[in-house]
């Protein structure tokens, strides 16, 4: 499977990316909320009216939540609707971003203006190319989660503890996250300690890092 994308964020996000971020969560004509993994294939047709089944929208995810028939399904509507709340927030971090860098910019081009002369043009010669250096201002907006993002956390938190405590896979990464992001950094390092070595990488790294400054901001990064 390619992951590829443009941005990665620390709640999972992936923008830009070849791989669905829905969790797999899907809305039936009759109004039943199920997941693809779910699914039993019973037999083969060449032909069939039954209904496409297309992604949950985002609006509808408070919905599958109140009506979701399992945990599992709970859980994907609960992670889809934490990440799509974290969204208002991307687009300020990028507009912050991107207005800092433009600033970092202009100052090093004035620093490393052209110099070249029409010989050093006519012979090739490259102009100076701006790249970013270390130390260059690096910050972004501040994050509060409102009430709404909150409650989805606590709850999301509640399950995923119970199903990280019983050895069950694949979530340990975002139950850190999810603590990171309220705030209860003590809980999200405990949470995070506890991966695998084959599961430490950019990711875990990066959150590790945000613990330790006591920073409850989401955080993209590129891999």
């Amino acid at each position: 499977m390619n992951f590829m994308a443009f941005e990665y964020w620390t709640d999972g996000w992936r923008d830009g990316s070849l791989m669905p971020n829905d969790e797999g969560l899907r809305r039936c004509k009759c109004g039943q909320y199920i997941l693809v993994r779910d699914m039993v294939a019973i037999d083969t047709a060449d032909s069939s009216e039954l209904p496409y089944m297309d992604h949950v929208p985002d609006e509808l995810l408070p919905e599958c939540i109140a009506k979701a028939t399992s945990r599992e399904v709970e859980v994907a509507a609960r992670l889809g609707y934490w990440r799509y709340l974290n969204h208002p927030y991307r687009d300020r971090y990028r507009q912050h971003r991107d207005a800092e860098e433009a600033v970092t910019k202009a100052a090093w081009e004035a620093a490393n203006p052209d110099r070249r002369n029409w010989w050093g043009k006519l012979r090739g010669r490259q102009a100076p190319s701006y790249s970013r250096t270390p130390g260059s201002p690096f910050t972004y907006p501040a994050f509060e989660a409102s009430e709404e993002q909150l409650q989805n956390m606590q709850s999301l938190s509640e399950i995923l503890r119970e199903w990280v405590a019983a050895s069950r896979q694949g979530y340990t990464m975002e139950l850190a996250e999810l603590y990171r992001e309220q705030a209860r950094f003590d809980e999200s390092l405990q949470v995070i300690q506890t991966l695998d070595e084959q599961e430490v990488g950019v990711t875990s790294n990066l959150i590790m890092r945000l613990i330790n400054e006591r920073q409850s901001a989401l955080m993209r990064y590129m891999m």
